[in-house]
């Protein structure tokens, strides 16, 4: 495992290969990750094959910018499932992928908006369809966001198996 967080490259031609077997392609909207999803993709050969583009919602102005409702920053926080939801269809729309993920949550170092560091959620959107997946992850900034990371990859080529 220790060579795989190292390394996410495996996941991503594996993502690639599901992706050109499907004939989709994909964006990203990272908030806590902070563009590491995008440049962890366009870091393995092809990415322009299918990804898209991504945008960077690191405050909740551009999240509401992007497509993220005012309510529900308001009434759930950046750190939901609402939000991350809604930033994965947003940005599918916005770049015209067929599948959308994003990431949003607290890296750290302390709590924001009483969420704990390391509460995450990821959204997947496929279409009209979107879910999203809390995490609970461990770590200083770096760790916690090199989890997220992994843990997108892995949830978007199950997603895209199903």
């Amino acid at each position: 495992m220790a060579s795989e967080v190292l390394d996410p490259s495996n996941l991503v031609k594996m993502l690639f290969y599901v992706l050109k077997e499907k004939k989709l392609t994909f964006c990203s909207c990272e908030s806590l990750t902070g563009g590491l999803f995008g440049a962890t993709i366009c870091s393995v050969p092809g990415a322009s094959d299918f990804f898209r583009g991504g945008v960077i919602t690191y405050v909740d102005d551009v999240k509401a910018r992007v497509g993220v409702s005012r309510e529900t920053l308001s009434k759930y926080t950046a750190i939901s499932e609402e939000c991350a939801r809604e930033m994965a269809l947003s940005a599918a729309k916005f770049t015209g992928s067929d599948v959308g993920i994003s990431f949003t949550g607290n890296a750290g170092p302390t709590a924001q908006d009483g969420k704990p560091v390391g509460d995450v959620w990821i959204g997947i959107s496929k279409g009209d369809q979107v879910k999203a997946v809390h995490c609970a992850f461990q770590g200083n900034r770096n760790e916690i966001r090199q989890s997220c990371v992994m843990t997108g990859l892995r949830l978007l080529i199950t997603a895209l198996g199903d």
